[in-house]
């Protein structure tokens, strides 16, 4: 699922396996590869992905409906 919402998300703004791969310093078939689910990025390869496509990633708490982003969650927060 993750391979098909990075093509998505690639495609509408655009760009290349090229341009991302570029941008990321990988090679365009790594990037094919993600798409088609041939192998996984790691999360922080998925991040710097959306964030050169200029989206959020964001995470829902299902009992509050609160929405953090995935800077906030990566601080150490103190509850």
């Amino acid at each position: 699922m993750i391979g098909m919402i990075l093509r998505n998300v690639r495609k509408i703004r655009g760009l290349t396996q090229r341009n991302v791969g570029n941008e990321l310093k990988l090679a365009d078939n790594t990037i094919s590869n993600y798409e088609i689910e041939y192998s996984n990025p790691t999360f922080d390869t998925v991040y710097k992905f959306m964030d050169i496509c200029n989206f959020d990633i964001q995470f829902i708490d299902r009992g509050t409906n609160k929405i953090y982003m995935v800077e906030e969650l990566s601080k150490e927060m103190d509850f």
